[in-house]
This record gives C-alpha cells, sequence and structure tokens, in this order.
C-alpha cells in the first residue's frame, strides 16, 4: 500500500457520517503515519498525512470537540514541507481561527517577549491561565517566553521567583524532546553553578532524561570551538556540587544511543561525543563512564596540587559510589591512577581500593600489553595483580585475600611463560591452604627452572605434614646454590624441619652453617636462630657436613617432582672440552639429543662412552624468526625443541644397545686418515674411523648408529661397528630385478637393466653367471652419487639367477617389421631400394612400430623383406629391443 491508498480511504470517508466516517479516516491515519515514518521527506506521502489531518481536524470541530482538533491540528503544523502547498495552507488559515480562539493574543505575546518586553508577555499568558483559555496548543509558546525571560533576568530574578518559573514550565505538556526544553536544561545548569539552593539533580530528574535529544549527547562546535555534550556537562556538574545522585535511577532512564542502535558498538572514544563507536560497549556503560570521568580528573588535580587528603577521600568515595557497577573505560582509568599514585608509604592503600573496585571489572584492553612511544608496557591488570602481591608478602597477618586467586589464575591462562605470574600464583594457593593447586604450578616451574634454588626453597613450602619431601626440597635448594649470602633463611628452615622431626645433628649442622656466615659478615642473628639454638645448646654432633643427608633426601624430592615424566633412554655418544670444563653428550638416536657438563649430575662423573642411561626430560619449545625463502614474505616463525635432562638414572641395558642396527658395505678405505667410507643399506654414504678393526673394500660390516646435526648437515655416526658375512647382509641391501640386454664378448662383460635409473654393466670375471640375453638376473646392489658428474653410480654386490621375470622389462609383440638399411646417403626402407641393390643388400636393422629389432636377431631369422612378425622384447634403458621373432 502506499499514498495512493490513504487518498482512496479518505475519499470513501466522504460518503460516510458518525463513527463509520472516524473509524474510516482513522485508517486512513493509521496508514499515512506508517508511511510517513519511513519516508517523511516524500512529497505524496506528505500531501496524504496532511489531508487526512485537515479531514480529522474538521471533523472535531463540527463535533465540537476542540481539543481533540487542535492535537490533529497540531500535528499538521509539525510536517516539515518541503515546497509550500497553497491548498493546504488556505486549509490551516481556515482552521487556525476555528480551533485557536486565541492565536491574536498569544501571537501578541509572542511579539512582546522576543522584543524584550517580557512582563507584558507573562502578563498575557496569566490572564489566559486565569480565564481557563490556555489550551496545550500554546504551551509551548508560553515556555519560550519563561525561557527569555528568566534568561534575560536572571541576575534581577530571586532564587525562589526563577525556581517558580521553572516549576510552572516543567507543568507544561509542550512537546519534549525539543529544542526549548534542552535550553531550559541548559539555563539549569547555567544557573545552578551560582546557586547552591538549586539542586540540578533533582530538576533533571523532573525534566525527565528520557527527553535527551541525540544533539545534547554529543558535542557541538561554535566558532571553531568545540563544546562539550549538554548530558556530559551536567553529569560533571553533579560531580563538582557533591551532589546525591541515584545512579540506578540515570542507568534506567538516559538513554545515549544516538539514532541507530549503538548498543551493539563498543567504543574507547572523547565520551563528549557520544556518536563516535568503534567496538562494543552498552548505553549503561556510557552512562557509568559520564558519571564516573570527573573523578578521574578530580583525582588527577588532587594530587597535581598534592592534596593528599583529599585525594584519598575521592579514590574511597568512587569505590564506595560505583564498585558496584560493571565495567568501562574510566572505571579502569582510575584504576590505572590509583596503581600510580598510591606508592611507597601509601602503597597499602591499594590492597583495599583493588579488591572493592572489583578485579572482575577489569576489560579486555587491560589484559594486554600497551605500546606507546616504541616502547611495550605491561597489561595495566597485570601491574595491579602484581602490586596486590607485593602488599600481601610484607602482611604478617592470616591470608584472607582469596579473590585474588582467580585473578592470578587468568593471569596465568593469558600469559602462561611468566615465571614471576606462576610463582607468585603458587605462592598465595599456598597462603590459603591450596596445596595441591600450588604442587601443579611448581612441577610446570621446576621443568624450566631446576637449576634455580629459589624454586625448591618456595617448592618446600606445600609440604608441612611431609618431612622427606620438605627436607629434600629444602636440601636441592641448598646444593644449588653457590652464593651463601642467600641462603640464611634456607638453613633456618632446614634446621626447623630436622629439628621437629627429632634429626638434632642434622639441625646443628644447619645452624653452624647461618650463624659462621652471618658472624662472618657482621649481620645479625635472626630470631628464629636464637630460638632454635636455645632448643639444642645442650646437643653435641660429630657430623662434619648434612652431605649424607642431601645425598639421601634430595632423590626423594627430585623423583616427586618429576613423577609425572615418563623416563627415555638415552646414550652418551660424546664427550670434549670446552673452555677446560668436560661436556658429554647423549641422544636416543632418533629424535632427542642433547649436551651437558659431566658433573651435573654425580652419577656421570665416571661415565663411559656408549653406555646407556635413563633420564627425565623436558621438552622445551624455541620459537624463532627467520627469514623467510624468499625475501618479499619478510621473517617467518619457526619451532624449535631444547631437552633439558632433570634427573638421571642407571639403565641394565648393554652399551649401545638402544640404538638401532644399520649394515653398511665398505666402499673406500682413507689409509692415511684411517677412516672408512661406506653406504649403507640405504644408499647412504656414511664415514668412520676404522679403529683395530681389519676391514678391506667390499667388506660388510653390521653397527649401532645415530644420526648428528654439524651445522647444517645431518651426519650419520656408527658405533660399535662389527665385520660380518656376506650371506647375513646382502639381504637388508637394495634388490631389483634386472634383465640382461647385451652381451659383448670381446670385452667380457654384460649389460643388464633394472628400471630406467638402475642399470649398468657387470665383468665376466665380477660373476659365475653365463650371460644371455633376455636372462633375469636377482641383483642386489648399492648407489652413490657421482662426486663430480650429475649421475648415481650403482654398484651390484651380489648377483643371482633366477627365475623371476619382471614384467615391466618384457613384452610379446606382433605386428608389420619395417627394415632399414645404411647408405652412403643415409637410412632407407626396404621399399625405398632400387631393384639392384635389393640382391644383395642385407638389412642393417629394423622396427615393429617403435620396437628396435638389431642386425643380429634379422640375420639369425634370415628375414630380408619387411613382413608381418610375432616376437619378445625387452627393455633396454631408453628403449624396447626384438631379441627373438618368427614370420607370421
Amino acid at each position: 500500500m502506499d499514498s495512493k491508498t490513504v487518498f482512496e480511504l479518505r475519499n470513501e470517508a466522504k460518503n460516510l457520517e458518525g463513527i463509520s466516517k472516524l473509524n474510516k479516516l482513522t485508517e486512513a491515519l493509521n496508514l499515512a503515519q506508517r508511511l510517513f515514518s519511513v519516508e517523511p521527506y516524500d512529497e505524496w506521502i506528505q500531501k496524504a498525512f496532511a489531508y487526512t489531518l485537515i479531514d480529522l481536524s474538521k471533523y472535531y470541530i463540527f463535533n465540537k470537540n476542540i481539543n481533540q482538533a487542535g492535537v490533529y491540528y497540531n500535528q499538521l503544523l509539525l510536517i516539515n514541507f518541503q515546497e509550500v502547498d497553497d491548498i493546504i495552507e488556505s486549509q490551516k488559515n481556515f482552521l487556525r481561527p476555528k480551533i485557536d480562539v486565541n492565536y491574536t493574543e498569544v501571537q501578541k505575546a509572542e511579539e512582546l517577549s522576543k522584543n524584550g518586553n517580557h512582563r507584558d508577555a507573562l502578563n498575557i499568558f496569566k490572564k489566559l491561565i486565569t480565564e481557563n483559555r490556555l489550551t496545550e496548543l500554546h504551551h509551548e509558546a508560553y515556555g519560550w517566553v519563561i525561557y527569555r525571560y528568566i534568561k534575560d533576568k536572571e541576575n534581577e530574578l530571586t532564587s525562589i521567583q526563577v525556581r517558580t518559573f521553572l516549576r510552572d514550565y516543567i507543568d507544561l505538556k509542550n512537546e519534549r524532546p525539543s529544542m526549548l526544553h534542552s535550553m531550559i536544561l541548559n539555563f539549569a545548569l547555567h544557573y545552578s553553578k551560582d546557586h547552591s539552593d538549586f539542586n540540578l539533580y533533582n530538576f533533571f530528574k523532573l525534566w525527565n532524561p528520557l527527553n535527551l535529544r541525540n544533539e545534547d549527547k554529543k558535542k557541538q562546535h561554535f566558532n571553531d570551538k568545540e563544546i562539550p555534550s549538554l548530558i556530559s556537562r551536567i553529569f560533571r556538574e553533579f560531580n563538582e556540587k557533591d551532589l546525591s545522585i541515584d545512579i540506578d535511577f540515570l542507568i534506567e532512564n538516559t538513554d545515549l544511543n544516538i539514532g541507530e542502535d549503538l548498543n551493539t558498538w563498543e567504543c574507547f572514544l572523547d565520551w563528549d561525543d557520544l556518536n563516535t563507536s568503534v567496538k562494543i560497549y552498552t548505553s549503561t556503560q556510557k552512562v557509568l563512564d559520564l558519571l564516573r570521568e570527573p573523578y578521574f580528573w578530580r583525582l588527577f588535580n588532587a594530587y597535581k596540587e598534592n592534596k593528599k587528603s583529599e585525594l584519598w577521600n575521592v579514590f574511597n568515595k568512587y569505590n564506595q559510589t560505583f564498585s558496584k557497577y560493571e565495567r568501562s573505560k574510566w572505571h579502569s582509568e582510575i584504576l590505572s591512577i590509583a596503581e600510580r599514585y598510591m606508592q611507597e608509604t601509601e602503597e597499602w592503600r591499594f590492597l583495599d581500593f583493588f579488591k572493592i573496585w572489583n578485579p572482575e571489572n577489569l576489560l579486555d584492553e587491560d589484559w594486554k600489553e600497551v605500546k606507546k612511544d616504541n616502547k611495550v608496557y605491561k597489561p595495566l591488570a597485570i601491574k595491579c595483580i602484581k602490586k596486590t602481591f607485593e602488599i600481601i608478602k610484607t602482611q604478617n597477618k592470616e591470608f584472607s585475600e582469596n579473590w585474588l586467586i582467580p585473578i592470578y589464575s587468568k593471569a596465568v591462562q593469558l600469559y602462561p611463560n611468566d615465571e614471576w605470574l606462576l610463582r607468585e600464583n603458587a605462592l598465595l594457593l599456598i597462603k590459603n591452604n591450596e596445596f595441591e593447586s600450588a604442587i601443579n604450578i611448581y612441577r610446570k616451574l621446576v621443568l624450566e627452572l631446576g637449576d634455580k634454588s629459589y624454586i625448591w626453597n618456595e617448592f618446600s613450602s606445600c609440604f608441612k605434614n611431609k618431612k622427606d619431601l620438605k627436607i629434600g626440597m629444602l636440601s636441592k635448594a641448598i646444593q644449588l646454590e653457590k652464593n651463601e649470602d642467600f641462603l640464611g633463611d634456607i638453613h633456618l628452615e632446614l634446621a626447623k624441619t630436622l629439628f621437629d622431626n627429632g634429626l638434632i645433628e642434622n639441625c646443628i649442622i644447619e645452624l653452624n652453617s647461618y650463624k659462621i656466615h652471618r658472624e662472618l659478615k657482621g649481620w645479625r642473628l635472626s630470631e628464629s636462630f636464637i630460638e632454635i639454638s636455645n632448643k639444642t645448646k645442650n646437643q653435641n654432633t660429630n657430623l662434619k657436613d648434612n652431605k649424607s643427608l642431601y645425598d639421601k633426601y634430595i632423590p626423594i624430592a627430585e623423583q616427586y617432582a618429576y613423577e609425572e615424566i615418563d623416563w627415555t633412554e638415552v646414550i652418551l655418544v660424546d664427550k670434549w672440552k670446552n673452555e677446560g670444563k668436560e661436556r658429554i653428550a647423549f641422544t636416543n638416536g632418533k629424535t632427542i639429543d642433547f649436551s651437558i657438563g659431566s658433573r651435573r649430575f654425580g652419577l656421570l662423573k665416571q661415565s663411559s662412552i656408549g653406555k646407556v642411561y635413563k633420564f627425565k626430560l623436558h621438552k622445551q619449545e624455541i620459537k624463532k624468526e627467520v627469514e623467510a625463502k624468499f625475501a618479499w614474505m619478510g621473517k617467518t616463525t619457526i619451532t624449535d625443541y631444547k631437552y633439558i635432562p632433570l634427573i638421571v638414572d642407571k639403565s641394565e641395558k648393554p652399551d649401545w644397545s638402544i640404538l638401532d642396527d644399520i649394515y653398511a658395505t665398505i666402499d673406500y678405505i682413507n689409509t692415511e686418515k684411517n677412516i672408512i667410507h661406506a653406504i649403507t643399506t640405504d644408499n647412504k654414504e656414511v664415514f668412520s674411523p676404522k679403529g683395530k678393526i681389519q676391514l678391506q673394500i667390499g667388506d660388510f660390516i653390521k653397527a649401532k648408529y645415530y644420526s648428528k646435526k654439524v651445522k647444517d648437515e645431518i651426519r650419520i655416526e656408527l658405533k660399535d661397528i662389527a665385520k660380518i658375512d656376506k650371506e647375513n647382509a646382502v639381504v637388508h641391501f637394495s634388490k631389483i630385478i634386472a634383465v640382461i640386454d647385451g652381451v659383448n664378448k670381446e670385452k667380457n662383460l654384460f649389460h643388464y637393466v633394472g628400471s630406467a635409473t638402475v642399470q649398468g654393466i657387470i665383468r665376466f670375471t665380477e660373476t659365475d653367471i653365463i650371460p644371455e640375453e633376455g636372462k633375469f638376473l636377482e641383483i642386489f646392489y648399492t648407489s652413490k652419487k657421482h662426486r663430480t658428474e650429475n649421475r648415481t653410480i650403482i654398484k651390484p654386490i651380489q648377483i643371482n639367477e633366477t627365475e623371476e621375470i619382471n614384467p615391466k622389462l618384457i613384452k610379446s609383440i606382433n605386428g608389420i617389421l619395417v627394415l632399414k638399411y645404411k647408405t652412403s646417403g643415409g637410412t632407407v626402407d626396404f621399399y625405398d631400394l632400387d631393384e639392384d641393390d635389393m640382391s644383395y643388400t642385407s638389412p642393417d636393422f629394423g622396427f615393429v612400430g617403435d620396437f628396435y629389432v638389431p642386425k643380429n636377431v634379422l640375420s639369425e631369422n634370415k628375414i630380408t623383406t619387411n613382413c608381418n612378425i610375432t616376437a619378445t622384447a625387452i627393455f633396454s634403458g631408453d628403449k624396447w629391443k626384438i631379441i627373438k621373432l618368427e614370420k607370421v
């Protein structure tokens, strides 16, 4: 349906009367309103809407209902026609005196008001009100008269008078939202700044926040100056006057979405321009931020002016007021300055502030690093929880900050490689008696930081009632730390644990270690030391140190820490000196290899090459940024792995036994360097010291092997080499079924073909086989790249006759044999010969299709003319050759 339908309904109404007429016009009006709401500037829709309003106004005038006629008349006046329609304008003029009997007086009052004669204008409206003649039609005009008067006479009017006029305005039924309504609010804002008895918040509630226009929600510009939005200035005034406000009311009744539904957008923006949107943010968050931002600037200025007492009071008031409400940008901004301002002697304040502020209100952006001025700064969330942890760490009171643990858990999920976060999280869990959760964290930490004394010391705190583990952890911490300056508290904690478990002599050793070093440094002995010493002062010990204690309990701690990791068997394969310190290398022969100092583990001090050991290993992922294959692609990230040995144990397996076997044949021996060159069963060249074993070219060996990376090359290292019989070795090498495709008796050799790439010659002296064309052989062989030419050398190591046939190398065919003859001018076919030549010339070769027939086969079969044949052909490396044929 369109505007045409509206006109049709009006025409139908002309022939009706009473309620039927009203119903038909109402139907037309409803349709016109729907069309107008979608396309308010369409010319024909405007006219259809206007004429329907005119009809309804006339209907109610006829039925003596002037007020209702006025309602439709006012709607008519609000239509913003793009062009003047004379008929509609004449209808307006016709209706005005019938609806508005007071029009002349109101018009006069408006003119007086605009010319500054406010008192006379007001008197006209007072007369209309007294005589009960002021209809809602003129409430808008009366509102403007009030506005002009109080704005012009603000300094002459008393506060009571101004508030009375504002009350009178609020009671009017003029259109809202509107420019007038917003101008009244703007006046109230201005007036409140100098009149403390005027409560702007109470007036704003009466004014009704739902009446805000879009223009009131965004910044304006005047004379090239930017003016903050009206609503932001209103909320700022609430703050500056410390007015008691109902935040829930403001959230519920203040819609800061503009035009389209901006609820689907979030923004970190200039909050004086609420029309700028970037990400997802709700109207509630916008209201909260308009209320929160003024607090930020109050705090900023108080700190700048060194008004510390006011600063802390505002922080407290802010939290009391806003902490229960949801997250927003300025909530996080205030947290940020709290983290910065609460320093040194005032740092203690941050714990309670952050707790009340509610960490659950951290924004996603608060968990992200900040990049500014080519620098990267920690996320706000991380700075806050670390600051909180440092405060808690200095407190001696019983731990009651459970609220912080979930926040640390989230931080660890987002930054799993941050050692400090993991440790702080674990220590909080210990304070909260959540030992199992803390243990799980330390089991991860010792994988990367198992060589750090402080990790084992912290780990020991998880075991209040497990003597063996606590002693083992503390002993491990002492064993690792070489600087006695850092061991004082650990000695004392171990001494206390030993005393509590009846190991008095060992306790005395730890106390003595503590005391000797403190006295050497001139440091005061702690109260804890004195307390434990008093308990053992009548005790003596014959022990020189606690080495045997450490040796007993450290393995218990290590086994517990790494019990979830499987054992991996590796072999010690190399030893060397690096800057005077011995290093040793291990491998499993495949994917795992690592090297360590020979004194890293006591078990390895007397180790020997070839020994098998069991390790618990941590596989550490290492990401590296490298140049991409193509320069235009920039850099790419690759992942490498490093194996970190945690603990070691003996293995009962024989030397070298876990490595895979490899078979090879000796290809060359460098007698000068005593190096053998061998080719393996998978045709790789390997090099190894010959040692004392007696070998010569062609011998076969069996060895253990592993891969070793040298720079960018992967080498195969042979170990435990042994010479073996040929019969036991050849079955492991490559094998192919080949065919003899040529025999040269003059040179005592024959040629074989196994495939297009595997072929070669064999001398008669290398085999007892009597060669014949077409005979199949089983050949075991090796291959290697020629050092100077781009080709592969095939070397047979054993040749056997076989009944097995390779179908890829032999075919049975039939067809026409075409003979070829060589002449001084080239090659000619049989039918191209002269009759004189045919009598004495024998064919030199022939073809059956693409199959070549050599001269000897033609001679043996006495072929002198083209004919049909059946034949057997073999593949000779690059073509097919017929070796047998019969005429058909």
